[in-house]
């Protein structure tokens, strides 16, 4: 699928700037919208929906809310519907769903109508996992029609996916098919250790730990992924947990007993030198704690292993990194972990990032949108402008607006219904004029 970019998600890709965050719906009450991190994170994905065993989209109440839309593309990030993630009910849904061509067309109608009434720039497919022959031929068909689907209906649709990276569960995907109808893979670098695991091992190490660790590492799961299966390393973003895990063990890859516990970062800062001992694993840079009475460990990320992670990334040429899960960070502080991506990834000092653009900006959403369009532009002077509405041909449909702004962001809202042009569903160019500039924008009716 081709997808039309603004030039600046172009230079964000060619210069290898993604940044994909995953914000939890279970996260919205504690860590609101206005919270995101919006000059960090490119682009944002909704975790999460899922599909039932009738292809419908099934999610908990309060999930969807076009505000959170709003606020992210005025902001200028994208924002995608992620759907699946861990879970039985998940599963089921998935294999159902995608099982035949008449509920795959049931499924990607609930999609449609879930991206156009919230708002989302895309969807994600999160499917933890396909296990037979079957379903991962289901997946492929479920890509393929969506992405046709999509595409007619307008090309700036997202198509991503979360994979995992390593044969185990990576058999079940056929990524030479999937992957001309996948605009990027998040790669689940992390759980790479865990309570199936025999020792407690760090949940995501850069290099095996010991090395050849039978468990794995972010490097043999990115090599997995680009030699054995194919996948461009531009098309790829390396996750990185904003989580980790703590066990019933005395020492770093020793034995564990009872179940391991997944702990945020914001839980986990407090605790360094506060009855624990940090380490440091140079073998798989990354960091760990050692309860005092050597009775517990957490793994975890700090900056300095993400700082590794980064530096690894830039030499691997991958096209971004992905965070799972927003909302577990500690962004108070100066060892917050989104810090440290926004420096060691982007190469920016939090502090420069507040840059104004130096052109005008002008942006829309929802695309395709019905019953109202709100439009957003950025002016970096003070001067006349003229916003006007025309159809594909070229014909003036409506003057939005006419009159002399000040330096700075604007916003206003385009109810079609509202006028007496009774609009007929189509692709029209909404257009932005200054004394000095022009700037266009194809928009989608749909009524």
């Amino acid at each position: 699928m081709y997808k039309y970019l603004t030039l600046y998600f172009i230079f964000s890709v060619l210069t290898a700037q993604r940044v994909v965050g995953y914000y939890p719906y279970w996260m919205q009450d504690t860590f609101q919208p206005q919270n995101l991190d919006l000059e960090t994170f490119t682009h944002i994905n909704h975790a999460f929906a899922w599909p039932n065993e009738e292809g419908e989209i099934e999610a908990p109440d309060g999930t969807f809310d076009p505000a959170i839309a709003d606020h992210i593309h005025s902001n200028n990030r994208k924002f995608l519907l992620s759907l699946g993630g861990w879970g039985q009910t998940q599963t089921e849904g998935f294999i159902a769903s995608t099982s035949t061509y008449e509920l795959r067309s049931i499924f990607i109608s609930n999609i449609i109508e879930k991206i156009i009434a919230y708002g989302y720039d895309g969807v994600d497919i999160d499917w933890e996992h396909p296990q037979t022959v079957q379903q991962r031929n289901n997946l492929t068909y479920f890509i393929e029609e969506l992405d046709s689907t999509l595409d007619n209906l307008d090309p700036e649709f997202l198509i991503t996916m979360a994979v995992p990276i390593s044969n185990w569960a990576g058999q079940w995907y056929d990524f030479s098919n999937l992957r001309p109808h996948v605009d990027f893979f998040n790669a689940m670098t992390y759980d790479i250790h865990g309570g199936w695991s025999s020792h407690a091992g760090h949940n995501s190490p850069l290099y095996q730990s010991p090395p050849g660790d039978a468990d794995g590492s972010i490097e043999t799961g990115i090599n997995y992924l680009v030699n054995t299966r194919g996948l461009p390393e531009e098309k790829i973003n390396m996750g990185i947990p904003f989580w980790g895990k703590k066990y019933n063990a005395s020492s770093i890859n020793g034995s564990f007993t009872g179940s391991v516990i997944d702990m945020h970062y914001s839980e986990i800062l407090p605790l360094v030198a506060d009855g624990w001992t940090y380490q440091w694993d140079d073998v798989a840079k990354c960091p760990y704690l050692i309860k005092d009475d050597q009775s517990k460990i957490i793994t975890y990320d700090n900056p300095l292993s993400i700082q590794h992670k980064c530096e690894y990334a830039k030499n691997r040429t991958l096209g971004g990194v992905m965070v799972w899960a927003l909302g577990y960070d500690d962004m108070s502080s100066d060892e917050s972990l989104t810090g440290a991506i926004n420096l060691y990834w982007l190469n920016i000092e939090k502090s420069k990032k507040s840059v104004l653009p130096e052109e005008i900006e002008l942006n829309t959403y929802p695309n395709p949108f019905n019953p109202k369009m709100k439009i957003n532009f950025y002016l970096p002077y003070r001067t006349e402008v003229n916003l006007s509405l025309y159809d594909i041909s070229g014909r003036l449909i409506e003057s939005l607006t006419n009159k002399e702004y000040e330096e700075g962001n604007h916003s206003l809202n385009w109810y079609p219904q509202k006028t007496s042009l009774h609009l007929s569903s189509g692709i029209y160019v909404l257009e932005l004029q200054t004394n000095t500039s022009k700037v266009g924008k194809k928009v989608l009716y749909l009524k």
